[in-house]
């Protein structure tokens, strides 16, 4: 080794001082001492050679003296009498670099300086672990400055960020990740270590929801160093983030298949792809958009075929529920998805589909056989209600075709008796119905099943539906009182489940006080707090209670305009307060708050499902403005927030799908036709419709008898137009129901009459 370093010394040398025999000599007298393992007077020669003129300006001088300190410095005894050794080698080195012709250390020497800048690093960490940010800076850029280092640098960097210099750290950070760049582009190593930066700059973004930059270096990240915990913890987080806040669309499934190329097997993104897919090709079917449906159709099922052949294969049917190496079995699956979740027209095309690719031929008749079948397979091997589906669709293809009829009547027979689900009750129903036809008298086994099945619903929970079949029921065999005993029963089961079982009340449990509702925000801090997701399905529950027994769509409450309503109800917690736009200078003041203050229905005293009966009853508001919202029939996403005191309901909501005209016709009164228990009847009752009610008279009616009442005046805005009068009522000594007949008569001679039965029943103990 040193044989071979003499050579290359002396020709370094030479190039260097030409005929410089003499200062050849006194390197060479130091290098032998080193050789010879005489460390100490290596470095007395060394610094003797620092003082002389003649030899002070040989860079080897230097180099070697370096070396002599870092051999010296393995003796524990020598170093702890010479702690500044490292500081001599490093200024050693400095001092030989800068006395060669490029300002370069010779090559032969890169070896001892790699050992000098692991010895200054380890110097370094050590303060920087106890937050000596400056000096350690210092040391690792000086390690940097000798050889390179990138390491060193961005040690350097994560000094700056850690002590609070953010800009200057971002700087280095910047210049590290553009050299491990340049690095994988030419095809080299890069250390592990120096993902740090790329992390730093990727969180930085998402924390400023500036997620393209952050995925970005995430990007970036990924090419170099492959995946890890880290970047794969980001990138789902990000692209999960990405999918919550677009619409769903073409950017948001680029966005799902990007994440999907990195985590295929991702059982999140997996789904999420699933449903984006279902949702568009539903959408295009809507909109009628055949070319786009069709290509999308082959793109969902070329996919599914590829997974199911994939090395993931067995992963993906953990998750993926469409997945099959044939594309009619993809198409029939989606058959199956949309009957479930209620898209009949869609599951009737993808089945008339599926029917096409299996066919013999694409003759009528072959078609039809193979309807034929299909019926019979569905009912056979998934359910009746499939089965019925498919079957009504075919008798409207083929006219009521007597095959087809022959197969009801088959399926009627062998179904009738059995316990069945409520889907598939109901498709024995409506095929049983189809063949009889409902008429004044119907069968007694007919009558059986319609009675069975309409139990079967209200037990269900689908009182929407229950009530539309017992009001049919009841308009053509209307001498059957049956029908008045199951809409009462429907009346008490919806109100039992959905307003009474939705209260918030304190219990005792096991001798302990067990509130129904503790906020568990903090304003010392400003912390909103969380209601529990069964807290917020119960005033989902009573919202829509409210609006069933009204006859307007059902809502749901959003998971983002619960969390800026929970934000509005901690400003007017924190200050003690109600304002529709509170001020920036308000304690635990939030832009999300803000805006949600601005478009929901705020009170104090009440919460949760408190609240939600104080808007409807809207006692102290003579324009019912808070109740108009909450029935308002376009209303869909709905948010709530509530502290102890307070309550934000966001509903000034329009992003419903209701025609606006069917309104024109249809109204919505409170009380609402029909049965309603007393204490829901509330002092004010409104009527509203989609028309000019100017100039609209009221009469009220019990048994024939007028009903008195006041006027309010009316209002326009607030949802529909409504009328709102006040019955001199009082029912807390009534006994027995009451009924009383509304007639509103608009300016324009159109009536609108309706009754409202009042129920003398209290569900305690139903």
């Amino acid at each position: 080794m040193r044989t071979k370093k003499l050579k290359l010394r002396w020709f370094l040398v030479f190039t260097f001082l030409i005929g410089s025999q003499t200062v050849f000599g006194q390197a060479d007298r130091i290098l032998q001492a080193i050789e010879d393992g005489n460390y100490k007077r290596a470095l007395s020669l060394a610094e003797e050679s620092e003082e002389d003129p003649e030899y002070k300006k040989d860079p080897e001088v230097y180099f070697l003296k370096a070396e002599a300190l870092l051999e010296l410095m393995k003796d524990e005894f020598w170093l702890k009498k010479n702690p500044e050794a490292l500081k001599m080698g490093l200024k050693a080195l400095d001092k030989g670099k800068s006395r060669t012709e490029d300002n370069t250390i010779w090559p032969e020497y890169s070896e001892l300086v790699d050992k000098y800048v692991e010895l200054n690093d380890m110097e370094a960490y050590n303060n920087y672990r106890v937050n000596r940010f400056s000096k350690a800076i210092g040391q690792y850029l000086k390690s940097n400055e000798l050889n390179g280092n990138k390491i060193s640098l961005f040690w350097a960097g994560k000094c700056h960020v850690t002590s609070g210099d953010t800009a200057e750290g971002e700087k280095i950070y910047q210049s590290v990740i553009y050299w491990a760049n340049e690095q994988k582009a030419e095809g080299k190593k890069v250390s592990d270590k120096l993902l740090e930066p790329y992390v730093h700059f990727a969180d930085k973004y998402w924390t400023s929801k500036k997620l393209d930059s952050a995925n970005m270096y995430l990007v970036s990240a990924r090419k170099i160093f492959g995946g890890t915990p880290k970047i794969d913890y980001y990138q789902k987080e990000i692209a999960k983030q990405q999918i919550d806040e677009l619409p769903p669309s073409s950017l948001m499934m680029e966005v799902i298949q990007r994440a999907l190329n990195d985590f295929p097997t991702d059982t999140f993104f997996v789904r999420k792809e699933n449903a984006l897919y279902v949702y568009l090709l539903r959408t295009y079917y809507d909109n009628k958009d055949t070319a786009a449906l069709d290509t999308m159709l082959d793109e969902f099922t070329n996919q599914k075929i590829f997974r199911s052949e994939s090395e993931h294969a067995s992963k993906f049917k953990e998750s993926d529920q469409f997945l099959d190496n044939k594309a009619e079995n993809v198409i029939w699956k989606l058959v199956t998805y949309y009957s479930k979740y209620d898209h009949i027209p869609m599951s009737n095309f993808m089945c008339h589909r599926y029917i096409q690719q299996t066919a013999t031929s694409q003759s009528k008749e072959d078609i039809k056989k193979r309807y034929l079948v299909i019926i019979d397979y569905a009912a056979r091997s998934r359910s009746l209600f499939l089965a019925n589906q498919i079957l009504t669709n075919a008798l409207k293809m083929y006219k009521n075709d007597p095959e087809f009829l022959n197969i009801q009547n088959s399926l009627i027979s062998q179904f009738s008796g059995k316990e069945l689900n409520v889907a598939d009750l109901g498709a024995l129903y409506d095929m049983s119905r189809r063949k009889e036809g409902l008429k004044a008298k119907p069968t007694e086994d007919f009558q059986k099943l319609s009675e069975f099945y309409m139990d079967q619903l209200i037990r269900d929970k689908q009182y929407v539906k229950a009530k539309k079949l017992i009001l049919e029921h009841k308009t053509i065999v209307a001498d059957n009182p049956i029908w008045d005993l199951k809409l009462k029963y429907l009346a008490k089961e919806d109100f039992y489940w959905n307003y009474f079982e939705t209260r918030v009340v304190d219990e005792e449990v096991a001798g302990m006080l067990v509130k129904g509702f503790e906020w568990n925000g903090d304003l010392l801090t400003c912390d909103a707090g969380t209601l529990k997701p069964e807290l917020q399905q119960k005033v989902q529950n009573r919202i829509n209670y409210f609006r069933r027994q009204a006859g307007v769509p059902e809502i749901e409450l959003d998971p983002q305009l619960n969390e800026w309503c929970q934000k509005a109800a901690l400003i007017m917690e924190a200050n003690k307060g109600m304002n529709h736009d509170p001020k920036p200078n308000w304690s635990c003041y939030s832009d999300e708050g803000r805006e949600a203050c601005k478009y929901s229905l705020l009170t104090t005293g009440a919460h949760t499902t408190m609240a939600v009966t104080s808007f409807f009853a809207d006692n102290r508001n003579p324009n019912l403005g808070h109740r108009r919202w909450l029935l308002f029939p376009n209303s869909k996403y709905l948010g709530h927030g509530s502290t102890e005191n307070y309550c934000a309901l966001w509903a000034l909501d329009d992003s419903g799908n209701v025609d606006t005209n069917l309104y024109k016709e249809r109204f919505v009164a409170w009380p609402a036709e029909g049965l309603i228990p007393k204490m829901m009847v509330f002092d004010q009752w409104s009527f509203s419709i989609n028309q000019d009610l100017s100039g609209a008279k009221i009469t009220m009616t019990e048994a024939g008898k007028p009903v008195t009442f006041t006027q309010n005046p009316m209002v326009e805005g607030y949802g529909l137009s409504t009328l709102i009068w006040k019955p001199q009522l009082d029912f807390s000594t009534m006994s027995g129901d009451r009924t009383f007949q509304v007639v509103i008569q608009l300016k324009n001679g159109r009536k609108y009459t309706y009754s409202v039965t009042v129920m003398d029943w209290d569900a305690v103990g139903y």
